[in-house]
């Protein structure tokens, strides 16, 4: 019955401290006002990462060769490298842009603000904003990408793989243009079509681009284990 209580009491600190911590967090991003910065890097680089994955994708489907280890391989390989440029440099740039406001303060307080509650807001806003920097861009693309992890272990085609990881990405777009009109007040339909627009649009320039330089004379042919060639 004593051990009963000890692993209760544990329980119940551990949830406590979760509970503060993210309490604290919010109270950091309510006194920086951070929430509206780490919003727009979530959308703006989950759409680039969403984007790079349909891109790369019709590319790969026009050229006439889909491969869903190559297309997992190069496009997974992009966007880790689209995050961790886009940590790095929202980083570097939220650190030297909250220190710049932190001396205005000083100087407007006339007071030293180091270790108080805004510095310490200030560094978990710039934390935050280079972690969803970074995640966001790869999330999408994996989301985007995930129908050739189905394909690759034989639940799907890769062709059919390639036609539901288009729809999945534009509906992915759709739904971020929905988020982005919710938050601005500015209609989320409307929103949501700007963004589903510019995926198509996309898609058309890279369409073209690949029939230009591979020739439209293609049809599709089994020649292996989950690949496709056309000709």
């Amino acid at each position: 019955m004593s051990e009963e209580n000890n692993v209760s009491k544990l329980i119940n600190k551990v949830q406590e401290n979760i509970s503060d911590f993210f309490e604290n967090i919010n109270d950091y991003i309510e006194l920086t006002e951070a929430g509206e910065i780490i919003r727009r890097y979530f959308v703006m680089n989950a759409f680039d990462g969403a984007l790079t994955m349909l891109g790369f994708v019709v590319g790969v489907f026009v050229s006439g060769y889909i491969d869903p280890k190559i297309i997992l391989s190069a496009g997974m390989s992009a966007s880790f490298a689209m995050g961790v440029s886009g940590f790095v440099g929202a980083l570097i740039t939220e650190k030297a842009e909250r220190e710049r406001k932190v001396k205005e303060l000083e100087k407007a307080m006339f007071t030293e603000l180091e270790g108080s509650i805004i510095e310490k807001a200030s560094l978990m806003a710039v934390v935050l904003a280079a972690l969803t920097d970074s995640f966001a861009p790869a999330m999408a693309a994996l989301i985007c990408a995930s129908p050739f992890i189905f394909s690759e272990i034989g639940l799907l085609s890769p062709i059919v793989a390639t036609f539901v990881s288009i729809i999945i990405t534009l509906v992915l777009v759709f739904l971020l243009g929905m988020y982005l009109g919710k938050i601005s007040g500015g209609g989320a339909l409307i929103y949501g079509i700007y963004m589903l627009t510019a995926g198509l649009v996309v898609s058309l320039i890279v369409t073209i681009t690949s029939i230009h330089f591979e020739g439209v004379n293609r049809i599709p042919l089994v020649i292996g284990d989950n690949k496709w060639m056309m000709k």
